[in-house]
């Protein structure tokens, strides 16, 4: 028998235990399917320092490292993952989804779509015949002067911090950005008992919803409207913040600085939503400003342009009513779920309209411009691979091939119009999105970089693409086992025989 026969097969996996997901999952075992729900969370805390999937930031609190402590609050946070428990869905926690395949040209072994899943210790491949990703949305990550330090986190990653997690090094936080998104965090941290030290918004206006803005004001929290950041201020960890107003240009101005005392800085200019799994599995991909970027194509159920593959949530979208209505984003998981029970002759076919979404603040185009005029181009752009903005659009080459010694030749100017606008060979001439965090610190403000310097829309940057594995792993849990007898008895030749050369 083959391992492809071998392997475990499952009727409907759902991929992400967020609202999203776990509806998906409940409503699916209630149509009378079979349902695997798997979830990355709790994660180890190695691996939350290399922000997958959200931008945790460093100097991450060592109670993180207790694993059954984290449990406990990952699933006493969640009552729809409990819900899961108790309606017979097989639950698979701090489980990651790592690679995903489907039959094609290069594929034609497989009869069925399948999913590599991976915990702390092994990694294993499954089968499905339907799937619904619920991955959620990551931090848009726009870096200033000493972003680096600890103390500086996503909404995202911050949220999760404190809403799943029920930890978080700091007391006192800055929040940037006023979109829902903020507003969601800033709502996560007073809960938590942390002071809102201040909300920087660079547009003159705030831009959530007027109410949870109206409750925010009514705390006494400050506002600092048409301002930027010039830097973090720390030297081993956050101690405050130094703001600026901007003009209508988003420049500077003189003499208008100010300092905000904090232990925390929350970069809540928006979220993007995340497609790897859609885009390993050959979804279509296309462009939508008002749907959060680069989004998975779907149809009214929420399915994909793979058949029984669909995408639900923030990983189908993201908008500003989505930010605090969760109800939205469960009315697409119960469609594709309806989906999946007709096309197993259990449900009648869903019909009607999706409702209305809203739309997104994307691409938060004030923030970056503001950010660039204010901190100039030696902002590193990527932590893992230290390229700076300068370095970005200089073409600087990677420190290993000794940069010091060879001079880029014109920097992007020197590259056609198609290679200006191409985010995979930028990232192959400089490493920016090469390192362990796989390009979620620095994907979107590279591409913001690029369309601005070529004075081009977003949707004309190519962006930079996705491949297996999608999550870090090391190499003793992406294959745990060791090599054979045969394997060390003839490596020689195995490895060297096409080129002739002799076994030693």
């Amino acid at each position: 028998m083959s391992m492809v026969e071998k392997m475990e097969r499952k009727q409907v996996v759902v991929v992400g235990a967020g609202v999203a997901g776990c509806t998906a999952a409940l409503e699916a075992a209630k149509l009378g399917l079979n349902v695997t729900l798997v979830d990355e969370h709790p994660q180890s805390l190695a691996t939350m320092s290399l922000d997958a999937p959200y931008f945790y930031g460093a100097g991450l609190p060592n109670i993180l490292s207790n694993r059954g402590l984290m449990a406990e609050s990952v699933f006493g946070s969640n009552d729809l993952l409990i819900e899961c428990l108790e309606s017979g869905v097989d639950v698979m926690t701090s489980t990651c989804v790592w690679g995903s395949y489907r039959p094609g040209e290069n594929s034609t072994q497989l009869t069925s779509g399948q999913l590599g899943l991976a915990d702390e210790k092994r990694s294993w491949m499954i089968a499905y015949d339907h799937m619904v990703l619920a991955p959620g949305a990551r931090d848009l990550v726009l870096p200033f002067p000493n972003w680096g330090l600890p103390g500086v986190t996503g909404a995202c990653g911050g949220s999760a911090l404190l809403d799943r997690y029920k930890v978080f090094e700091g007391e006192n936080i800055v929040i940037l950005g006023s979109g829902n998104l903020a507003l969601r965090a800033a709502q996560s941290a007073l809960r938590a008992g942390l002071k809102i030290s201040g909300i920087v918004e660079v547009a003159p206006e705030l831009q959530g919803d007027a109410a949870h803005v109206a409750e925010l004001k009514a705390t006494g929290i400050s506002f600092y409207l048409s301002h930027t950041v010039l830097q973090a201020i720390g030297k081993i960890k956050v101690e405050g913040i130094r703001i600026v107003r901007v003009d209508d240009n988003l420049a500077p101005i003189s003499g208008t600085e100010d300092e905000i005392a904090c232990d925390a800085i929350c970069m809540a200019f928006g979220a993007v939503p995340n497609i790897e799994l859609a885009a390993v599995t050959d979804c279509k991909i296309v462009f939508d400003a008002a749907r959060g970027g680069w989004i998975p194509a779907t149809d009214q159920s929420m399915e994909t342009t793979q058949n029984s593959v669909f995408v639900v949530g923030d990983g189908a979208m993201v908008s500003e009513a989505m930010f605090l209505d969760p109800n939205l984003a469960m009315e697409q998981a119960k469609r594709a779920a309806r989906t999946i029970a007709h096309k197993e002759g259990l449900a009648a076919l869903e019909s009607g309209n999706t409702p209305d979404h809203g739309t997104s603040l994307y691409p938060p185009w004030a923030w970056h411009r503001s950010l660039v005029n204010a901190g100039g181009l030696d902002v590193m752009v990527c932590q893992c691979e230290e390229v700076s903005r300068r370095g970005l659009l200089d073409l600087s080459l990677p420190r290993y091939l000794q940069s010091e010694v060879r001079r880029p030749g014109g920097g992007l100017a020197g590259l056609s119009e198609g290679g200006q606008a191409s985010q995979d060979l930028v990232k192959r001439l400089t490493r920016a999105g090469m390192g362990h965090c796989q390009g979620k610190r620095c994907r979107d403000h590279s591409a913001m970089l690029l369309a601005d310097n070529a004075s081009r829309e977003l949707s004309a940057i190519s962006p930079g693409s996705y491949r297996t594995p999608v999550r870090p792993l090391s190499l003793n849990v992406l294959w745990a086992d060791d090599e054979t007898e045969e394997t060390r008895r003839d490596w020689r030749t195995w490895i060297h025989a096409a080129d002739g050369i002799p076994e030693i």
